[in-house]
């Protein structure tokens, strides 16, 4: 008989709770784990068999779930099977007191990540392999989450070079931003320091508006002051509790019967002057979170950037011959901001192997070494300044698809299976397919370009025997080529999950006795010269 449902929630205090579920026809089992769990600070709930934890699992979130195998009505196999279907995404750890081969071989093929010995007798093993568990859970969570954030990020970017007028611009941002930020109204703000005001330029709500389009507020010198210093995204949680007992302009007050409690303010700033603000409101008190501003941080100088064209180009049929110039230094910044935007992507993929260390920084100087060494040899008439700006620029982003990859197998500390390898080997595609779509309405952008053939060719060979599609000899990219090169030396001298860290005469060494990996011209110049990349990898290590 199914015995009902028991939910626990004893937190330790300042302790964030994750949600485990334990399954285990046994109740003297269940409710010693249940209690040691709840008392460490997890929301707990229970199951007596495989069915009823399937059903839970479909009615509320979980991090983990520890389950025994041997169970009537529906064993621990069955779950096992169906979480591999419907749940992959939580980590499983197996609690049995017969622990047979077949159990390990139907474990490991349905992703069981830890096994535990029934009675347990060391509960600060339970614990260090359950903070394990959802130490992994967390690591794909962020994968993830990463990958979404690249998304929208490259979503608003792109919408943002498509917009022409101020108008536009601002109806494609609000709809872009409802996919990522609920907001129930949005309106940008125009500062006009000369008159001490600042100005309704353009609004969407969902309900009657009392500070409309047009409206102008007029600012005391010490709320100027302090509007024009301020450079951070700023939440307010409680708008009643802001403006009570404050002397704000009068006219700052008509958002209070339109409903709204709570806000996200970001200033829009160009050439380090504070020329206007994009404000959400809604109607739910404390709304706004930390990683809403993380992201409107984020896109701020796009928006700015792309508003300020936007309202430049309006202005067009009066300003046209200056406002030729205007465009393309704000075209400038915004290539600037877009590759620091795509930089601090690529970090975030960097930081998901914690062995990599200053990779990044040595890969670009590796690639801008070998290129200008290649240039001064007089036979690469490519290689030209605009060439050594790009690879320093795109050589970074070489494993950028690696966000892609699973955690299991990117920090698997042995070697892959050959159904593991062929996983990893997509990192090139994800990569490429990733700054493709970055790259959708930028038109010829070089930068971009040398970064897909980078992302995508940086595993071929000049042999032929590379990945992902076996281009050999010369019709390699040259990029490519020259961070092939770069890479294969920082993987042999740097410590990674899989292997130790050889020195720099035996990395050289190995790169010599597989010569027939890389074009031989590029190759031969990186060992007469391998001095100065030892000198590299010394100085970012």
């Amino acid at each position: 008989m199914t015995e009902p449902l028991v939910a626990y929630n004893e937190q330790i205090t300042g302790m964030e709770s994750a949600r485990v579920l334990v399954v285990d026809d046994e109740r003297s089992v269940r409710f010693t784990l249940v209690k040691f769990l709840s008392l460490k600070g997890f929301h707990v709930l229970e199951a007596s068999n495989g069915q009823e934890a399937f059903d839970i699992l479909h009615r509320f979130p979980f991090d983990l779930v520890i389950t025994d195998l041997q169970m009537p009505v529906a064993d621990g196999r069955f779950l096992l099977k169906k979480m591999a279907e419907s749940f992959p995404n939580i980590p499983r750890m197996i609690l049995t007191a017969h622990e047979q081969d077949d159990d390990v071989l139907l474990a490991l093929k349905t992703g069981a990540y830890d096994f535990l010995r029934k009675p347990i007798s060391d509960f600060s093993m339970l614990l260090h392999s359950v903070n394990r568990a959802l130490e992994r859970k967390k690591l794909h969570d962020d994968r993830t989450n990463t990958i979404l954030k690249m998304e929208h990020i490259n979503e608003v970017v792109s919408m943002l070079n498509k917009g022409k007028g101020i108008d536009e611009i601002f109806q494609m941002l609000t709809v872009s931003l409802r996919h990522i930020i609920e907001f129930n109204r949005i309106t940008l703000f125009d500062l006009h320091d000369d008159k001490g005001v600042i100005s309704v330029r353009l609004s969407d709500s969902d309900r009657p508006e009392n500070l409309c389009v047009g409206d102008e507020i007029v600012l005391s010198e010490d709320v100027l002051d302090n509007i024009k210093k301020n450079r951070e995204v700023i939440i307010l949680a409680d708008l009643h509790s802001f403006f009570a007992g404050k002397d704000y302009p009068a006219d700052f007050y008509k958002v209070l019967p339109e409903g709204f409690t709570s806000a996200i303010i970001t200033p829009l700033i160009t050439d380090d002057l504070v020329h206007g603000f994009l404000v959400l409101a809604s109607i739910n008190q404390n709304f706004y979170t930390v990683e809403d501003s993380r992201f409107l941080t984020a896109i701020a100088g796009q928006i700015s950037f792309s508003i300020e064209r936007g309202r430049l180009l309006s202005e067009l049929s009066i300003h046209s011959r200056h406002l030729e110039k205007m465009v393309k230094i704000r075209t400038s910044e915004i290539m600037k901001t877009q590759k620091t935007t795509i930089f601090a992507l690529s970090k975030l993929a960097e930081t998901r192997d914690n062995e990599t260390g200053e990779h990044l920084e040595r890969m670009r100087n590796y690639s801008l070494l070998l290129s200008q060494l290649l240039k001064y040899t007089g036979g690469y008439p490519e290689i030209n300044n605009e060439f050594l700006k790009n690879i320093y620029d795109s050589s970074i982003l070489h494993d950028v698809g690696k966000v892609g990859i699973p955690d299991a197998i990117l920090l698997k500390p042995a070697p892959l299976t050959t159904e593991e390898f062929e996983m990893m080997k997509t990192h090139t595609s994800i990569g490429y397919s990733a700054l493709n779509e970055a790259s959708r309405g930028l038109g010829g952008d070089s930068y971009l370009n040398m970064s897909k053939d980078v992302a995508l060719y940086h595993h071929e060979r000049w042999d032929g025997k590379g990945y992902p599609s076996g281009k050999s000899g010369e019709d390699i990219p040259l990029s490519a080529r020259i961070v092939t090169i770069g890479d294969i030396y920082d993987a042999l001298t740097t410590k990674r999950p899989y292997k130790g860290e050889y020195s720099h005469s035996q990395a050289v060494t190995i790169m010599q006795e597989e010569f027939f990996r890389f074009d031989p011209n590029i190759f031969d110049v990186f060992v007469k010269n391998s001095s100065e990349f030892e000198r590299i990898q010394k100085q970012f290590s």
